[in-house]
């Protein structure tokens, strides 16, 4: 047993080292030291959290004797996963509140960049994919792009990509194009379904 708690202990030691590593890579590239506060936040919260864990698999262990259903019900485990669940809770509201932050720290520069092309004739479009679409089942290497019209970005499977090649589109996805405005016109028909075509 007590070669198991050596073993946890130094595993504990070199994930509190990646965790810290990871938050001052984080805090030196933030642009907002909001944000780095809150990255700094979840970390603190995330290890009251592997505290919680070792906790309750303290007690489970000391309940071994006991059938499950009243180690579930007992009233220390159950104390120690509301606990758990506030603090997850709490995580996801701050995870929120830094893309918020982010958000307001990328807007004014998108903003400036819209200007720009704008003034060029240029434009980025957000294109659904329907079903029975041409475009649905296509890789992005079998795209019929005119010139000068470029995919910058897919949400698919609901994930943000920048797409490779390969990148299979499904009806559902959404695709951001940037071009010419005339030439993203011609495009944006290949993605709607054939049904609304005809």
């Amino acid at each position: 047993m007590t070669r198991l708690n050596r073993i946890y202990k130094e595993l504990g030691i070199a994930l509190d080292g990646l965790k810290k590593g990871i938050l001052e890579i984080a805090i030196t590239t933030s642009e907002n030291s909001q944000v780095a506060k809150l990255l700094f936040r979840i970390f603190e919260l995330e290890k009251k959290v592997d505290r919680l864990y070792t906790d309750i698999g303290k007690t489970i262990y000391e309940l071994r004797h006991l059938p499950f259903n009243e180690v579930l019900n007992n009233p220390h485990i159950k104390d120690y996963m509301e606990t758990v669940k506030t603090i997850q809770s709490d995580i996801s509201k701050i995870e929120k509140e830094i893309h918020l932050l982010r958000e307001d720290t990328v807007k004014p520069k998108l903003e400036e960049l819209k200007q720009y092309m704008r003034r060029g004739g240029y434009t980025v479009e957000e294109v659904p994919v329907e079903k029975e679409s041409f475009m649905a089942g296509k890789t992005v290497g079998e795209w019929p792009l005119p010139p000068g019209v470029i995919v910058i970005a897919v949400i698919h499977l609901d994930l943000f990509t920048i797409p490779a090649e390969d990148l299979c589109l499904e009806a559902g996805d959404r695709v951001f194009l940037m071009g010419p405005r005339d030439k993203i016109n011609e495009v944006i028909s290949l993605f709607a379904s054939s049904e609304r075509l005809t």
